[in-house]
């Protein structure tokens, strides 16, 4: 990843922005034909405006289960079995359907991973751009195709003017990602969820992507949730990281911390596959072993098969989180220590 990493600080003696969005003890299941299955329990997330949460882990952990049903959009197999969204004091899942259709798009967005999936392909880019800003805003339709030209400018568009009348087979996957971003601030949201957006594209683009996020969360001061696999993105963007584990939050800390002293052996597991300029190595480290599918999660530590530092202890019981301090907090009975 190219750049140099732009992580906010909060000042010495400064105390925790009160968080915009939370996300408290949400569990979600998936009722499938050989019954109902949990793919999130018990979750808690934060994030303060200005700041970047960057929400790492492997496939199927539960990240994008996560956002999506904080936001109203799970499939029709999916709901909600316990606890609270907030967003400006306001718990997102009591909010009815008309409110929730009010609110995405307009003070919460969402950047979904494949823009070639997510865009219509039978509507020009500037069609699908003003709609939105038509819809909540309340513009009149000139207005709306001229804050469009002005949006596609802001995210690095060029040739703007005529590029609204094109179709998104005519958009490469960088310029796709960047009018789904456009879109997605159309309306300036005080949250925007990106949901993997830098997948398949080359180390270029991805910074070019990454650098326009963080100038867009500075201009809008938006809270910025960041979901990906790639911990590579979560050193380049994030202020504050939230590691998952098949459908659980294992560690949490600001984005320096985690990468200097890693407290779960699985977060530890990831930063040790990561190519490093700084090691000379024949071959990267692996994690043995696969994540579980929700079907065979178990009521204990789920990392237990993987790891090698369990004990009886693990099996069985939950481990509760570890507050290390007051940023930096672990799920595990045997972590790791801060000199380690």
């Amino acid at each position: 990843m190219s750049g140099e990493a732009k992580h906010t600080t909060p000042a010495p003696g400064a105390t925790e922005a009160e968080p915009l969005f939370q996300v408290r003890d949400l569990s979600v299941v998936f009722d499938t034909p050989d019954g109902t299955v949990q793919v999130v329990d018990s979750v808690n997330l934060k994030v303060s405006a200005g700041r970047t949460l960057g929400l790492v882990g492997e496939s199927g952990s539960g990240k994008s289960v996560t956002c999506l049903a904080a936001l109203g959009l799970l499939a029709s197999r999916g709901r909600v079995t316990g606890g609270k969204v907030m967003f400006n004091g306001r718990d997102l899942l009591k909010i009815d359907d008309a409110e929730m259709s009010k609110l995405r798009g307009c003070e919460v967005a969402m950047v979904f991973q494949d823009p070639m999936v997510s865009l219509n392909p039978v509507r020009t880019i500037g069609w699908q751009i003003s709609e939105s800003i038509f819809l909540h805003q309340g513009l009149s339709r000139d207005a709306a195709a001229k804050r469009t030209i002005e949006l596609l400018d802001m995210v690095g568009i060029p040739n703007s003017k005529s590029r609204v009348l094109e179709y998104p087979h005519q958009f490469s996957g960088g310029m796709s990602q960047r009018a789904m971003i456009a879109m997605a601030i159309a309306c300036q949201p005080k949250l925007l969820i990106a949901d993997e957006p830098t997948t398949a594209l080359d180390v270029t683009i991805q910074a070019q992507i990454l650098e326009l996020l963080s100038d867009l969360k500075k201009e809008l001061n938006m809270a910025l949730i960041l979901i990906t696999h790639d911990l590579g993105v979560i050193a380049e963007a994030a202020d504050d990281v939230a590691v998952m584990y098949a459908g659980r939050v294992v560690e949490e800390a600001q984005v320096l911390d985690l990468f200097d002293a890693p407290l779960h052996h699985y977060t530890l597991g990831l930063l040790n596959s990561l190519p490093r300029v700084d090691r000379k190595i024949d071959r990267l480290s692996a994690i043995e072993g696969a994540a579980p599918p929700p079907q065979e999660f178990v009521t204990g530590c789920r990392f237990e098969p993987r790891c090698g530092h369990c004990n009886a202890s693990c099996t069985g019981t939950r481990p509760e989180f570890t507050d290390i301090s007051a940023t930096h907090r672990v799920a595990c009975k045997h972590p790791m220590s801060v000199s380690s």
